[in-house]
């Protein structure tokens, strides 16, 4: 009877076990629908937020020889509202004078042709990108790994040789072997040079991918001559990219540089190359005869060199405008203005303010024009006026200038510690290379 007994009380908490275990499975079934629910939930709602761009039309075109972003932006049908606002975004972050021919550009519109995204690599490791937030454009930089390298090349000048001439047989990029040229022709009488002759340049490369060549720049050149003696010059970097300080200069800050206008401003940021181009506001190929130089209102304007003041008024298209004739009989002019602060007849000094930026008269927004007439009257491109100008570099910017001769100095070191290699067998120029 006890065993009877004691038989049916485990039978009757088995029993109940079993109730509560289904009760549990009951539960969790009911705790994973509603999981399960939400989920679903969370799936359609990214399908809908990923709908969005498969709608999206991408239209992209390339850039032609002698096109601006004008042309290039009319060719992929986006509207004159559109063309202002995506130039507007870009203009302060992208040196769109320097498009390239075969650079692509890529626009994503919505169903109803607006603009979306705007994509614009300069090269593969550098993009530029628009996103539409409200009735704007948010501008965004992307910038993948790179690799820099250090190189130094070695040699001297073969009889009938040329710097320039061999620079450009090792394989040194034609724009980087004539800012060597450029900068050490400001003290070496290369007609005086002679076979023998020694130079050292100092190259920082930059690599995506570690293979392809993205940009260089001179870090430091050497020349040393029977004739034309020893020097040197070591490119200075001011801090900001667009500074019109970041050039050449000697250790005690004297400036290197021979060709070209370089300081109206003390931040160079061309909108509009001279040459032919599609005016903003008519919508017209007319030649520009002038450089223009994106700038907040208020910048400071500075005289290119010395001279005298030939023209101090006001038109509907240059709005406030200054000529000043110089001692070669060329002049320069500077146009749309804020402020005037010099007169007819007043004598002015290279670097002198004599303005400010605006955008009176015909304008799309503030920036300087810098037009250049020369001694017959006829505009010429200011970049190819050749004077030197920038100023010695003196305070701190001197003492920044000492602080990277000595960096250059010991990169020159560290690299020279390499391994060196002939650089091809055309000439007898030796290169080192190290990773930075």
């Amino acid at each position: 009877m006890i065993r009877k007994l004691a038989f049916c009380a485990i039978l009757a908490l088995a029993l109940v076990g079993c109730d509560n275990e289904e009760e549990q499975i009951l539960a969790l079934k009911n705790e994973g629908k509603v999981l399960q629910q939400r989920v679903d939930s969370l799936r359609a709602e990214l399908s809908k937020t990923q709908e969005v761009p498969v709608k999206w039309n991408i239209v992209n075109d390339t850039v032609r020889a002698g096109d601006g972003l004008f042309q290039v932006l009319n060719r992929m049908n986006i509207n004159a509202s559109e063309r202002g606002k995506i130039v507007l975004a870009m203009q302060d972050s992208v040196e769109l004078s320097s498009m390239k021919v075969g650079q692509v550009f890529y626009a994503a519109k919505d169903s109803s042709g607006s603009v979306q995204r705007f994509r614009y690599a300069t090269n593969p490791a550098t993009v530029h990108m628009l996103t539409r937030v409200d009735t704007n454009y948010v501008y965004n930089r992307v910038e993948k790994p790179v690799v820099r390298k250090l190189s130094i090349y070695e040699g001297t000048l073969a009889p009938g040789g040329t710097l320039n001439g061999t620079l450009l047989k090792v394989g040194i990029p034609r724009r980087m072997a004539g800012v060597v040229g450029g900068v050490l022709q400001c003290k070496v009488a290369f007609s005086q040079a002679q076979p023998g002759d020694r130079f050292r340049i100092l190259l920082e490369d930059t690599f995506y991918q570690d293979s392809i060549w993205i940009s260089g720049k001179v870090v430091y050149a050497e020349f040393e001559g029977r004739t034309v003696g020893h020097h040197e010059a070591f490119r200075y970097d001011d801090g900001d990219p667009k500074s019109s300080f970041n050039a050449h200069y000697t250790e005690n800050g004297e400036a290197l540089i021979f060709d070209g206008l370089r300081y109206p401003l003390d931040r160079l940021h061309i909108t509009s190359p001279f040459g032919s181009r599609i005016h903003p506001i008519t919508g017209q190929r007319k030649t520009h005869h002038g450089i223009d130089y994106g700038s907040p209102t208020g910048t400071p304007i500075y005289a290119v060199a010395e001279g005298t003041v030939t023209v101090s008024g006001y038109d509907e298209f240059s709005g406030n405008k200054i000529a000043i004739r110089h001692r070669d009989n060329s002049e320069s002019w500077y146009m749309h203005m804020s402020v005037r602060g010099v007169s007819v007849g007043t004598h002015v000094a290279a670097r002198q303010v004599i303005g400010k930026v605006g955008s009176t008269g015909r304008s799309t927004g503030p920036h300087l024009h810098l037009g250049f007439k020369n001694e017959k009257g006829a505009w010429i491109n200011p970049a190819s006026k050749t004077m030197i100008a920038a100023p010695k570099l003196t305070g701190e910017r001197l003492a920044r200038l000492k602080q990277q001769v000595a960096v250059a100095r010991s990169q020159i070191e560290k690299t020279l510690a390499a391994p060196a290699v002939k650089a091809n067998d055309s000439t007898e120029v030796m290169v080192r290379m190290i990773k930075l």
